[in-house]
C-alpha cells in the first residue's frame, strides 16, 4: 500500500508487504530536502496516515535526494526575521509536534542516511530509535546552528546529550562542528557505515531488535544527578549562542524532555532577530552566490 498527498508533496509515504512502512523525503523541483512548514504539514500527514493502518511492525525515514536525508531548517524565514518572529513560532512549533508525534508510535523507528543531515534533519534524526549510516562520502551529520548565531531549535540541545553524553553533544553543539560516518558511529550517535545498496535491509534488519523502548526512555528522562554533578563545560568568551546552547543542556538536563524542549525553545527564540543572527545568515547566503 502506497500514498502520496499531492502531486506538489515533499513525502512518499508506503507499506511493504512485510508491514514494514516507508516514508521518503523528497521535495519537488528542489536538490536537497530542507524542513519547510508545508513539508511538516506533509511529514505529519504521513504519520497519522500510516497510524491507522494496523500492524505496522517499524518505520524507515529516508531520502529520495542524492547526498542528502535533510539539510537543515529553510534560513530564508530566518534571514529576516524579527525578536519572536510569528512565522518562526509557528515552523518551530509544528516540528516539535510532529517530532513528539514520531517518538509516540507504539514502533520502532529508524532514520536511514546516506548524505549530509544537518541542523534539522539531524534532529528528526534523533526523534527516531535508531540511526543508520551508508558507505557514501557526502555522509555528514552535525547541528552547526551555533555558525548562524542560533541554537538548534527542533529538540537537538536535548536529544544529542541524553544519547551520546553531556560532554561530547557540548563539545559539537557549541562547536558546530560536523561528523562523518564513522566519526558517528565511534561515539554511538549512529550504526555504520554500512553499504549505502544494503541500508534498507540493515534496517528492516536492526527494527526486530529489542531496546527501541530503553532508547526512548533515556531521550526522555533527565539525565542522571550523578552525571550532571560531574559536568563543568568551560568555554572562553563564548558567542551568546554558545552560551544560550550550553545553558539550555545544563538546565535541560534537569528535566524530562518535554519541559527541556520548551527551555531550548526560549533560548532560540532570544537569538532569532537579532543583529549578529541576520548577519551570519546574511554572510552565508552571499557566500553562496
Amino acid at each position: 500500500m502506497k500514498g502520496r498527498f499531492m502531486a506538489e508533496s515533499a513525502i512518499r509515504w508506503k507499506v511493504r508487504e512485510d508491514r514494514t512502512a516507508t516514508i521518503t523525503f523528497d521535495m519537488p523541483d528542489r536538490s536537497t530536502n530542507i524542513l519547510t512548514a508545508s513539508v511538516w504539514n506533509d511529514f505529519e500527514t504521513a504519520l497519522r496516515l500510516l497510524q491507522r493502518q494496523t500492524d505496522i511492525r517499524g518505520l524507515i525515514l529516508k531520502s529520495a535526494k542524492k547526498d542528502v536525508f535533510i539539510a537543515g531548517a529553510d534560513l530564508k524565514i530566518l534571514a529576516d526575521a524579527q525578536p519572536q518572529d510569528a512565522q518562526v513560532k509557528e515552523v518551530i512549533q509544528k516540528g516539535h509536534r510532529v517530532l513528539r508525534f514520531l517518538e509516540s508510535l507504539p514502533l520502532p523507528t529508524c532514520a536511514v542516511i546516506d548524505g549530509a543531515a544537518l541542523g534539522g534533519g539531524l534532529e528528526v534524526a534523533l526523534a527516531c530509535d535508531m540511526i543508520l549510516l551508508g558507505t557514501n562520502p557526502k555522509v555528514e551529520l552535525g547541528l552547526p546552528e551555533v555558525k548562524f548565531g542560533l541554537i538548534p531549535g527542533w529538540g537537538g540541545t536535548q536529544r544529542l546529550p541524553r544519547l551520546i553524553g553531556l560532554l561530547l553533544a557540548t563539545d559539537l553543539i557549541s562547536t558546530g562542528r560536523t561528523l562523518n560516518a564513522i566519526q558517528a558511529a565511534e561515539i554511538d550517535l549512529a550504526i555504520g557505515p554500512i553499504d549505502s545498496a544494503n541500508l534498507i535491509d540493515s534496517a528492516l534488519k536492526v527494527l526486530k531488535l529489542d531496546g527501541w523502548q530503553a532508547v526512548r526512555k533515556q531521550k526522555y528522562d533527565w539525565v542522571s544527578e550523578e552525571v550532571r554533578n560531574a559536568f563543568h563545560p568551560q568555554i572562553k568568551n563564548p558567542t551568546p549562542a554558545v552560551h544560550e546552547a550550553i545553558q539550555a543542556i545544563v538546565k535541560g538536563s534537569e528535566l524530562p524532555l518535554p519541559e527541556a524542549i520548551n527551555l531550548e525553545t526560549e533560548a532560540f527564540f532570544r537569538l532569532v532577530g537579532t543583529a549578529d543572527t541576520k548577519k551570519l545568515i546574511g554572510n552565508f547566503f552571499a557566500r553562496r552566490k
